[in-house]
């Protein structure tokens, strides 16, 4: 018998959520809650379903306004530090995962050279689709933004809200620094005393936002047990870090806690275990090689992390819904941080 001309061949049916699910292990309820950003979904499954949807060409086909290769920009800072790296592989990992119609192009910007900065976002040395960026809230920038913002260029802020006008992906910072100063207080309930802050600068806005949050909380408390003595700008510099709170335990006998804002913490861990006899509780941000040994150990109290793996997943969808690509997002749900402590390492 013959075979059907291929004119005739069945038309591949499209995949499913059903599909999907069964795929990745999980409910179809999971699956559409991924699919429209809707939260409340461990970062790794929503990896595995965002993977699988695009292995079973469950997005559709670029728009046919669209031609050609769609370039999306994504402008980090601080390439040393533990957090921007993990932030960066993670839009690495996405760019492999899309087709060949998006090309995600990822690049540092140094964060002092606010002329590159501005250069970087009024040009492109492609013909640019949409911009992500994380960036410090200086004048020169932020105009630069709304410029580009009014020539309708798609423009996601990520980590930091600079402009509440344009899409922001990120968590509540205000928040963050209102959780770290509860933890701090409540664990050291019948220990009175000062506590001090260490953070990069208030160049950034999301550390801005932590720094207020941890200060309101401190300055509202009904009984006053424990102050913020003083904050501490490290400009994120491990050294420097390491040499001001050293400084601050020797000089603060009635030290009793720290509160690091930043995202990189490779020599707190150090500082207190010279100082372990002061018994200074310790909570600060992101999980990462160095702070999973400092909870493991005790060094540290609580992790406040923001996931950047899915904060860059999310800006992405974002980008992708601004541009249709993909339908419009119902119910967006921001980002949230996590708590983490010795016990629910994972």
């Amino acid at each position: 018998m013959s075979e059907p001309p291929s004119g005739d061949a069945p038309r591949k049916k499209r995949a499913t959520l059903r599909d999907i699910a069964a795929l990745a292990g999980v409910g179809t309820a999971t699956v559409e809650r991924v699919l429209n950003n809707r939260g409340n979904v461990r970062p790794e499954t929503c990896r595995r379903i965002v993977t699988i949807a695009r292995d079973l060409d469950y997005f559709p086909s670029l728009p046919s306004l669209h031609r050609g290769v769609l370039r999306i920009d994504v402008l980090l800072v601080r390439p040393e530090t533990l957090f921007y790296t993990r932030l960066s592989n993670a839009f690495e990992r996405l760019a492999a995962s899309l087709g060949k119609d998006i090309v995600i192009h990822r690049s540092f910007v140094t964060e002092h050279d606010i002329a590159d900065f501005v250069s970087r976002i009024r040009n492109a040395p492609h013909r640019r689709a949409a911009l992500i960026l994380a960036c410090p809230a200086h004048p020169d920038i932020l105009a630069a933004l709304r410029e580009m913002a009014m020539q309708n260029l798609p423009i996601i802020q990520l980590i930091a809200r600079n402009l509440p006008e344009l899409p922001y992906v990120g968590i509540d910072n205000h928040a963050a620094g209102r959780t770290a100063a509860l933890c701090l207080t409540r664990t050291l309930t019948h220990r009175p005393g000062a506590l001090i802050a260490l953070c990069h600068s208030m160049a950034y806005a999301n550390h801005r936002e932590r720094i207020d949050g941890f200060s309101d909380f401190i300055a509202t408390r009904p009984h006053g047990a424990h102050f913020l003595r003083e904050v501490l700008f490290d400009r994120d510099d491990p050294e420097e870090a390491a040499r001001l709170l050293h400084q601050a335990i020797i000089e603060s006998p009635d030290l009793v806690g720290v509160y690091t804002a930043g995202g990189d913490n490779l020599r707190i861990g150090d500082v207190l275990r010279r100082h372990a006899d002061r018994q200074i509780c310790w909570v600060g941000h992101e999980v990462n090689a160095i702070t999973r040994v400092c909870l493991t150990d005790g060094i540290m109290a609580f992790a406040i992390d923001q996931s950047p793996e899915t904060q860059a997943g999310l800006a992405l969808h974002a980008c992708l819904q601004r541009l249709g690509i993909i339908p419009s997002l119902i119910g967006f749900e921001a980002p949230k941080f996590r708590l983490v402590t010795p016990e629910n390492l994972d």
